[in-house]
């Protein structure tokens, strides 16, 4: 039988882009991935009969969010956030746990500031990856 892997296992590091992020960031919660393929349809008329209908793959997009706390202190975070104010890209790898696998690649990030009344503020970060360098980005390895 498998070993359940939860999700304080889950690993996210950081770094310049065009380079393997290599920074943990420890500061992080509620990550979660998603690869999500785009298909397009590739049925054809049939020979008197009702077509079946077919679909080809014909690109991957893959997303990823991850909750931040608002410490005062944690480098990791204003570098995110600076990143992600001036739309400058970043080196991100997930993986699953220490010798898993996962996202390795530059990503663009989108930020919203969360500041609920009762509980403490964060940083939603929304990542997507970004050809802005010369590595491409791998969703699984």
């Amino acid at each position: 039988m498998g070993v359940t892997k939860m999700g304080f296992e889950g690993l996210t590091y950081y770094g310049v882009a065009g380079t393997t992020g290599a920074v943990l960031i420890t500061n992080i919660r509620d990550v979660s991935y998603s690869i999500d393929p785009e298909k397009a349809e590739t049925t054809v008329k049939g020979n008197e009969v009702a077509a079946l209908k077919t679909e080809q793959v014909v690109a991957i997009a893959m997303g990823m969010d991850f909750t931040m706390l608002d410490k005062t202190d944690d480098t990791t975070l204003t570098a995110l956030r600076g990143a992600a104010a001036a739309g400058t890209p970043v080196a991100l790898r997930l993986k699953d746990h220490t010798s898993g696998k996962g996202f390795d690649g530059d990503v663009t990030l989108a930020m919203e500031r969360g500041q609920p009344y009762k509980g403490e503020q964060t940083f939603k970060f929304t990542a997507t990856p970004t050809d802005e360098s010369a590595r491409a980005p791998q969703p699984y390895v």
